[in-house]
């Protein structure tokens, strides 16, 4: 698949740095709040005092418009579905994606989707299912189960408040903010608040969480991170809606819109003139149960690798795994356990070892060093 215009690129990344931070502050607050006073609204729906949201339905949206400049255009995409806690085991889901992009340079769209049943995988291309071999999602999910044990014994350490043990409080970012009035939301009775961003204290959150949470940000290159400094004066204005229940202050929605200026030497030729970007967070159906099955007659993951012309060898021990099943050209160690056997997770040093490796991993080659740690 082509790369994005570099412009575009760069805008797109920008974004998804911006709505990263605001996506990890999605959480719901106590009982409380008050509909008059849309400060105490907000300093509800953000406290980390509340019950968890085991299960529900998310959807979300990103709308990018380049304007100006030789690479104008637009970039949409959607993704969202119904997800169910796992417990300690690795949870249920079913995510529908779709991407649309629009411009001068290129055209590129298509549809994709990832399912969870708790016990087994499966992925979606074009329309077509195939599923994960029960080789990879055991590693997969011997992997997760260790470093889900190590997030929750850090949650617990920090009293559950991720946001402040990284020093980030998203209630400063708001500025002029006002009671809407209530609105529903998919069936759900919400107080509307909206507000501007103060954007220098966003931008310092931004940098925050690129300092403190690497793993979050993972899709931005080091060097789009040590531009996050240009982001002040990048954004000429962000503004944000954010509908809290009434009755249980847990936020429901939550929508962005921010105007960008790109530095004209960013990115060389052809520099867009502005750019905005909208976003949108709906969260509905929480903590009531979802059933989430396995697709019907789904292929082997090999027929997708075929397609697009990967070989699973090239991408280390989980590659070999991923293509075991294939009979194609996998290659690599095999997470199969003995007959009888169960998989065993790595060890917390090796976890540790494996996340820092995957935050320098560059290429193919780098990735089977990451995964060797896991051996």
């Amino acid at each position: 698949m082509d790369r994005f215009p570099k412009p575009l690129g760069r805008a797109v990344s920008l974004g998804l740095a911006l709505t990263a931070s605001v996506a990890i502050a999605a959480c719901g607050g106590d009982d409380g709040g008050g509909d008059e006073d849309p400060t105490e609204v907000l300093e509800a729906t953000f406290s980390t005092e509340q019950e968890p949201v085991d299960s529900g339905v998310f959807d979300v949206t990103v709308d990018l418009a380049a304007e100006g400049g030789d690479n104008d255009g637009t970039f949409k995409a959607s993704f969202g579905g119904p997800f169910q806690g796992g417990g300690e085991g690795v949870p249920s889901f079913d995510v529908d994606a779709e991407i649309d992009l629009d411009s001068s340079v290129q055209d590129i769209s298509g549809t994709a989707g990832l399912t969870s049943t708790g016990d087994a995988a499966f992925v979606s291309f074009m329309e077509e299912n195939y599923e994960v071999p029960a080789e990879a999602f055991s590693q997969f999910a011997a992997t997760f189960t260790q470093l889900q044990s190590q997030t929750g014994a850090q949650n617990a350490e920090q009293g559950g408040n991720l946001l402040s043990s990284i020093g980030v409080d998203p209630t400063n970012w708001l500025t002029n903010t006002s009671n809407e009035g209530d609105e529903d939301v998919d069936g759900t009775e919400t107080v509307h608040i909206s507000g501007d961003a103060d954007v220098p204290k966003l931008v310092e959150d931004i940098q925050t969480i690129a300092e403190n949470a690497p793993q979050a940000a993972q899709q931005v290159s080091p060097a789009e991170l040590d531009q996050l400094d240009q982001l002040a004066d990048v954004i000429d204005s962000a503004e944000f809606d954010i509908y809290s229940g009434k009755d249980d202050n847990v936020l429901r929605k939550l929508e962005a819109s921010v105007d960008l200026t790109p530095p004209a030497d960013s990115a060389g030729e052809g520099t867009p003139d502005a750019v905005t970007l909208d976003f949108a967070l709906t969260l509905s159906e929480l903590n009531e149960p979802q059933e989430i099955a396995a697709p019907a007659d789904p292929q082997p993951l090999q027929g997708l690798f075929d397609q697009l012309g990967v070989d699973p060898g090239a991408l280390g021990g989980l590659g070999g795994a991923l293509g075991a099943a294939g009979g194609g050209a996998a290659g690599g160690a095999s997470a199969v356990p003995p007959a009888g056997g169960s998989p065993t997770p790595p060890s917390a040093g090796s976890a540790d070892a494996y996340l820092q490796c995957l935050q320098q991993a560059q290429g193919a080659d780098a990735l089977a060093e990451c995964e060797a740690l896991l051996q």
